[in-house]
């Protein structure tokens, strides 16, 4: 196993870097990629614990259902506006510090999860541990742009994502039986350890960038020229030109994925929990291979825009075509979900884009504004979502299928608002081995 991992990471280290630094690279990547990767599952697995929790929740800290949106929103809502603040810590600092100190943050933000007794508490856990993931995946993407060429990063950045909804995953039936076993407080004690296992790894084995480029991403400049930096990331025209797409890219799929997909199955096509929730898991599952697909077609043809081109386009025209789809049977939703998660992996890609618009210095600053437009997007829309499906009426706990076709219709309209403007963009050379 570890031969077949060093040759994996013999084709993706630069081969212009001698013999001896080659093997030592190889074997070092191999540790600094599991300690970044391990964070970022984590960070998944507890974005993701709520939903299964949910009910527990209610149950045993009385729980209304607003208090519990509350619950499952503020992580994101802090993971997002933290987004700005760590990417000048990530360029200032360097993430070896910042992930590493964050995510000392998350597994004490279990602890007082764990150890709450009421809803204060809890949501107050649950906001602390959103602030400790908030480099998780940041933090991993700056390390990856330094240590690998840019042909390398869309393949790095797929791995990356893979592995990391792998702990969403984690966070559904192996959660809900660990928690029967243990209970659910004991769970997160159990994972708090595990986070702290892997700050001390991520601390031991990380390595800002190599030795050769630190005179490149060294920065000098004091935490006020730090913020200016960020105004110049905000006014570069490319990145201008790619965050309307980025911002409705995830949240899209997330409408389906994370809100609305089982009550439009239940609601349209008359189908069960189980059914709905299968046609769901094969949607991520899709997904997670979908990215890998991407970065794989990236490295041959050499473009990114013409795969997120088509990507974008083929997920909103299965957006539409949901819109005027009448009940239907499993298998044809099974094979719709199923290529709608292929195709609508793309924004692994967007990431690979903004990571060849902007300069070393400060990637840190680059990849978390646009993480901030990805995860305020998936709020922004789930709010639109919910006032557009609100404008209809409910009978005997149903929607009718027009509120849904005109969710999904309005998606696809603003996707294709966002596609027009990413097609004005320049497809970046991926060819570079520098």
């Amino acid at each position: 196993m570890i031969k077949h991992f060093l040759k994996t990471f013999s084709y993706l280290v630069p081969n212009k870097l001698g013999l001896k630094i080659i093997v030592t690279t190889r074997t070092h990547l191999l540790a600094m990629v599991s300690a970044l990767f391990l964070a970022f599952l984590i960070s998944h697995f507890y974005r993701a614990s709520v939903g299964v929790l949910g009910p527990t929740f209610m149950r045993e800290m009385d729980l209304s259902a607003e208090a519990l949106g509350i619950l499952g929103g503020t992580y994101f809502i802090v993971f997002a506006v933290a987004q700005i603040p760590c990417g000048i810590l990530l360029d200032h600092y360097g993430p070896r510090l910042i992930n590493t100190v964050l995510l000392l943050i998350a597994a004490a933000g279990a602890v007082v999860f764990a150890l709450s007794n009421g809803p204060t508490a809890l949501i107050l856990g649950r906001g602390i541990i959103g602030l400790g993931c908030a480099t998780c995946f940041m933090g991993t993407l700056v390390i990856l742009s330094r240590w690998f060429p840019p042909n390398r990063f869309p393949i790095m950045t797929a791995l990356a994502s893979a592995v990391g909804g792998s702990g969403a995953l984690i966070a559904t039936t192996p959660l809900a039986i660990v928690a029967s076993w243990v209970g659910w407080r004991g769970t997160f004690l159990v994972i708090g350890l595990v986070t702290l296992f892997v700050a001390a790894f991520t601390w031991l084995v990380v390595r800002d960038a190599p030795e050769q480029l630190k005179p490149q991403i060294r920065s000098d400049e004091n935490l006020i020229n730090a913020i200016r930096g960020v105004r110049k990331v905000a006014l570069n025209g490319q990145l201008a030109l790619l965050l309307p797409l980025n911002t409705v890219a995830y949240g899209s799929i997330m409408l389906i994925l994370g809100l609305w997909g089982t009550p439009y199955l239940q609601d349209v096509h008359g189908l069960n929990t189980v059914n709905a929730s299968t046609l769901l898991m094969v949607m991520a599952l899709s997904s997670m291979l979908g990215g890998l697909i991407y970065a794989w077609l990236a490295s041959r043809i050499h473009s990114i825009k013409r795969l997120v081109l088509l990507g974008s386009i083929l997920s909103t025209s299965i957006f539409a075509l949901l819109a005027i789809l009448p009940s239907t049977n499993f298998y044809l939703l099974f094979l719709l979900f199923l290529i709608h998660g292929l195709f609508g992996a793309y924004p692994v890609l967007i990431i690979s884009h903004v990571r060849m618009i902007v300069p070393n210095v400060l990637m840190g600053r680059g990849l978390t504004l646009s993480n901030l437009f990805s995860f305020g997007g998936v709020g922004l829309m789930q709010l639109i979502s919910g006032w557009v499906i609100g404008n209809f009426a409910v009978t005997n706990g149903v929607r009718t299928p027009e509120a849904y076709s005109t969710l999904f219709l309005s998606v696809a309209l603003i996707s294709g608002v966002a596609i027009s403007v990413y097609a004005w963009i320049r497809d970046p050379n991926l060819k570079s081995s520098a």
